[in-house]
């Protein structure tokens, strides 16, 4: 579980893709009874209940019982809710929150969306370990997650207290971090992945949700799947091999791993081909949106789900985890993921449970009397940093309290950290030194990890952090078939096409990939070439067999206009298009499904419907920063440029202080002439802490056209080192220089860009 990360407050993006936070994660209105066994019939598949499992399966059902996915989510009753109800009370930043138990009711009182205080029922509990949250139910309905949580360890790992899964962070009831926000909304942040079977309806009209799941915890079919045709089979078995199963997680059966005396690592008896498994777990614990009516994927993950690739926020520059993103994201970057290994190698897939005790899982496979020894992890056995899962898993903390490992299993590269910044493991424990000790203890020990100079790390902190060199790394990872897939495909999508017809050849031989990965990332850089390059590549992404890529290959062609789409792909066009719809509707209620049905009506040259949905995202979410944005451009576009100024204003005193609403603001006032206005605005803009290399050429820009060249040349060279040496700002830099006769220094800085 995770609320809306600090980050993803402090950077919005401007043209938000359909990819937000995956946080809780939970149930619905009805109780938590499950449903009756489905009759024996050849209908549609239908849910039938943990309960009719457990008959012929019941070693697996006592395993399930009371882990952590039979416990995701329950009804607040007395062994359930392990927070202290007894009149217990908890002061935070001037609120004064109050938690009672009168007979069965359990009861929150605490600041709600006015600020003033109130009592709220608790609705459910959510989790058990390390800390549990508590959903409580609104005025009007709405069930919302409470940022006052329990923490469920032991009083002496400093547990048993009611603690704020934001810590020190200021957050009052006008925050889109506050509980009452929809960035807390128990259906859109938590419910998928918390419960089986979940269905969630919203009313736009109404602002009102009608939800309701199979059973309330995360149990037997959330995973295999819906079981009455497996019931039915189970009561009169045929010769079916499927055995009446929606989908069969039998990846492991039959293997074995055996061990290479020569390396002391196995290699799996025979290959894996399938991804079932891995696609079944990635569902929930992963970092993506829901895209597909129902929650189950059926093994096809991206037919219901679009994941969130390796990028700035979510990831450190080489990949490690950074935000909350979960499991799925960094084990595809993994070496085991690459040999064959799946997540109930070593995770017991009913229990949770690990397969084997601590770091003995990991000796599973690999040879103890090699790795668990002094001379590989170069430290004292049976002290911390003997420990496999320190150095090769490092933890990130979450919620104050919840750590979580990254499942990257990759090699410290303190090399990588002196040059980029990147954490490395070593620091974790000794936290008194610096990497370049990390790297100099490596470097004497012989341990420097081979290719380290060509490794894709490199290359891809590189990419972030060489804004020149950007392009040619993040071309050589998507064409090099030695890299992880994922970290190809994040590389594909971070490409900016726009003027490279050479970059989107190569990326558009990658839509013949049998990875739909792959093709989504390159369908997603295609999302920024020239029309030709659409035109070439688009046909072949509508036809594509999983639904994201086909999804991202609606923004391919539709900004070209309809009158664009070539004639024999316009059927294609038109049925994507619906389910690009369809798509952003399955997450009505939140505010960037619309402003993407904004966009793509816009495009279409539907200007009526695209302001109807850009108002319907304001109304949802007043905070939302790309909404007013997005619906001022469209208005400046249709010559209402002071009607687009006053929506933009409107947003500010929403959002204040939002830097993409005052960039906005100031090229609105530059538009109309009032450049001295535009100023201020312009450098509220880029002085901002999430100021983008835009707004501050933008700021230089109006400095210069008012006549302070000198300054505005001091504030490039400032944004250049702040920016990294960004290429726009290059450019304009050595324009400005050489108008100004400094050719030596336009020069120079033309070299550059050229190199």
């Amino acid at each position: 579980m995770q609320p809306l990360s600090l980050s993803w407050r402090r950077a919005r993006p401007l043209f938000l893709q359909l990819v937000w936070v995956l946080l809780l994660s939970a149930c619905g209105k009805p109780d938590a009874t499950a449903p009756a066994p489905a009759s024996a019939d050849a209908g549609a598949p239908a849910y039938v209940g943990a309960k009719a499992c457990a008959a012929c399966h019941a070693e697996q059902f006592e395993l399930w019982q009371d882990s952590h996915h039979d416990l995701s989510m329950q009804l607040p009753a007395p062994g359930r809710v392990l927070g202290d109800f007894d009149a217990a009370e908890l002061n935070r930043q001037g609120v004064d929150s109050r938690f009672e138990r009168r007979g069965d009711a359990f009861l929150v009182t605490t600041d709600g969306a006015d600020g003033a205080l109130a009592e709220f029922p608790v609705r459910y509990v959510f989790g058990v370990d390390p800390l549990q949250q508590y959903l409580l139910e609104l005025p009007d309905g709405k069930v919302q997650a409470l940022s006052l949580a329990w923490d469920g360890r032991a009083v002496d790992a400093g547990g048993q207290r009611w603690f704020h899964v934001y810590g020190d962070e200021a957050i009052d009831h006008t925050d889109i971090l506050h509980w009452t926000q929809p960035s807390q909304n128990w259906e859109t942040m938590c419910a998928d992945c918390h419960s089986t079977a979940l269905t969630k309806q919203y009313d736009v009209e109404t602002d009102r949700f009608d939800t309701s799941f199979a059973e309330i915890d995360v149990a037997c079919e959330a995973c295999h799947g819906p079981g009455s045709r497996h019931v039915a089979w189970a009561r009169q078995p045929t010769d079916d091999a499927s055995r009446g199963l929606e989908l069969s997680l039998d990846e492991r059966a039959g293997v074995t791993w055996i061990m290479d005396p020569d390396t002391g690592n196995s290699r799996r008896s025979e290959p894996r081909r399938t991804t079932r498994e891995i696609n079944t777990c990635a569902a929930c614990h992963s970092r993506r949106s829901r895209i597909g009516a129902s929650t189950w994927s059926g093994g096809q993950f991206l037919d219901s789900y679009q994941p969130a690739l390796i990028a700035p926020l979510l990831y450190h520059a080489d990949g490690q985890v950074r935000d909350e993103v979960y499991v799925y994201g960094s084990f595809l970057q993994s070496r085991m993921y690459q040999q064959g290994v799946t997540c109930s190698d070593c995770h017991e897939p009913h229990s949770l449970a690990l397969r084997a005790p601590g770091q003995q899982v990991c000796l599973q496979c690999h040879d103890g009397a090699r790795f668990a020894a002094p001379d590989h992890h170069l430290h004292e056995a049976d002290s911390p940093g003997a420990n496999c899962v320190e150095c090769h898993m490092p933890p990130t903390t979450f919620m104050q309290v919840d750590v979580r490992h990254d499942h990257s299993f990759r090699i410290p590269r303190a090399a990588l950290a002196v040059e980029f910044g990147t954490p490395v493991s070593c620091l974790n424990c000794h936290a008194d030194q610096e990497a370049a000790w990390a790297a100099e203890v490596l470097r004497e020990a012989g341990r420097e990890p081979p290719g380290e100079s060509v490794h894709w790390t490199r290359r891809l902190a590189g990419a972030e952090a060489l804004p020149l060199e950007a392009r040619n790394l993040r071309l050589g990872l998507a064409s090099d078939a030695l890299v992880p897939n994922i970290i190809r495909a994040s590389a594909m999508a971070r490409l900016d096409l726009s003027s490279d017809s050479l970059g989107a050849t190569v990326v558009g031989q990658q839509l013949q990939s049998g990875d739909p990965l792959l093709r989504l990332g390159a369908a997603r850089a295609l999302q920024t070439a020239a029309p030709g390059a659409r035109v070439q590549f688009g046909p072949a992404i509508l036809a594509d067999p999983v639904l994201a890529v086909r999804l991202a290959g609606v923004m391919v062609l539709a900004p070209l206009g309809p009158e664009v789409i070539p004639p024999a792909s316009q059927a294609a066009f038109d049925s994507a298009v619906d389910e690009y719809i369809a798509a952003q509707l399955v997450n009505a209620e939140r505010a960037e499904s619309h402003v993407n049905l904004g966009n793509l009506q816009r495009h279409l040259g539907r200007f009526d419907g695209a302001i109807a949905e850009y108002t319907t995202a304001i109304e949802l979410n007043p905070q939302f920063v790309p909404a007013y944005v997005n619906l001022a451009d469209l208005y400046r576009a249709q010559g209402n440029e002071p009607v687009g100024e006053s929506l933009l204003r409107a947003g500010l005193e929403a959002a204040p202080g939002q830097a993409a609403l005052h960039h906005a603001l100031g090229l609105s006032l530059v538009r109309q002439g009032r450049a001295e206005a535009a100023y201020e605005e312009l450098r509220i803009a880029a002085e901002a802490q999430d100021a983008t290399p835009r707004f501050a050429l933008a700021y230089a820009l109006i400095m210069d056209a008012q006549g302070e060249n000198e300054a505005a040349l001091a504030y490039l060279e400032q944004s250049l080192v702040r920016f990294s040496d960004d290429p726009s700002l290059m450019a304009a830099l050595a324009s400005l220089y050489q108008r100004s006769g400094n050719t030596e220094r336009a020069l120079e800085l033309g070299g550059r860009l050229r190199r």
